[in-house]
């Protein structure tokens, strides 16, 4: 007998791993409807057009430290690197709005109806040469708010309706990197940058668990901490912040200090330290 529990597990539109071979590591995948298997059969040059430039997807601490405004540096890199893709020496990929026109009539004698030109895509790959439509869509949410998922999200599902788009990828800050970086990374005014209402994977799957993006198949990436290049101190920054929390643990500060004001004023003067260690970038 099949549970309720089972039945829910087995819904298309839920967010699960992955089944093919061959994306890069130092990323966490989600895929529904199949997304990884349509991509990698239907798709295999763009396939192999996202797989690349992941795999040499390398952003450094001081980029994620450095000041925020435009485009950021590396998603931009990313973005390039799919834009000098080649197929038989031409373009495949780049910023793309898809334009949508609905005509109506009798008799073959049709008038049109509605004319809507979506979001831009940040980066649209044709589905081949020959035939552009349907292809695939990237769109790269690094640091923005968690609404923007929404939009992309509509987006997708009104382009794949409508038979422009075959899979949405969203790219995101991985779950293990969100718990790393949030609290630890200041932006110039002394603020955390990375905050829990922005971007990232734990906003992103419960929108899509719930029904975001429709029919349209998604893959899902979440950049994790070892894809950052010399990411180490805010390894050492976590790891005495968290330190700091445990001095003051209910059921555990009283085996090392005489009194609770004892054990906070020592988690203070820890994390003051553990922060001094990546002070916020000034300029």
């Amino acid at each position: 007998m099949v549970t309720s529990v089972q039945l829910a597990d087995d819904l298309a539109g839920q967010v699960r791993s992955p089944t093919v071979d061959g994306l890069p590591d130092g990323y966490e995948y989600g895929v529904t409807r199949y997304a990884d298997v349509i991509l990698q059969r239907a798709f295999p040059g763009r396939f192999e057009d996202l797989r690349k430039a992941l795999d040499a997807f390398a952003p450094t601490l001081d980029e994620l430290r450095a000041g925020g405004g435009g485009r950021t540096e590396f998603v931009r890199r990313f973005d390039e690197s799919l834009a000098r893709m080649r197929e038989e020496g031409e373009r495949v990929w780049g910023k793309q709005n898809i334009t949508v026109q609905k005509d109506i009539g009798l008799d073959g004698d049709t008038e049109p109806v509605s004319r809507v030109r979506g979001h831009e895509i940040d980066m649209f790959g044709f589905g081949s040469l020959a035939q552009p439509l349907p292809g695939v869509a990237i769109e790269m949410e690094w640091n923005n708010k968690d609404p923007f998922f929404d939009r992309d999200l509509i987006n997708f599902q009104a382009l794949h309706r409508e038979g422009a788009i075959a899979v949405g990828v969203i790219v995101t800050r991985g779950p293990d990197f969100q718990a790393l970086v949030s609290g630890v990374i200041r932006s110039k005014d002394g603020g955390y940058k990375y905050g829990a209402s922005s971007t990232h994977w734990e906003k992103l799957v419960p929108r899509v668990n719930l029904g975001g993006g429709g029919e349209c198949p998604l893959l899902l990436i979440g950049i994790q901490p070892e894809r950052i290049d010399g990411i180490e101190p805010v390894l050492e920054v976590r790891g005495l912040l968290d330190q700091a929390d445990q001095m003051i643990a209910p059921g555990t500060w009283r085996s090392q200090f005489e009194s609770y004001d004892e054990a906070r004023s020592a988690a203070r003067s820890l994390r003051e330290t553990a922060l001094a260690l990546l002070p916020p970038v000034s300029g």
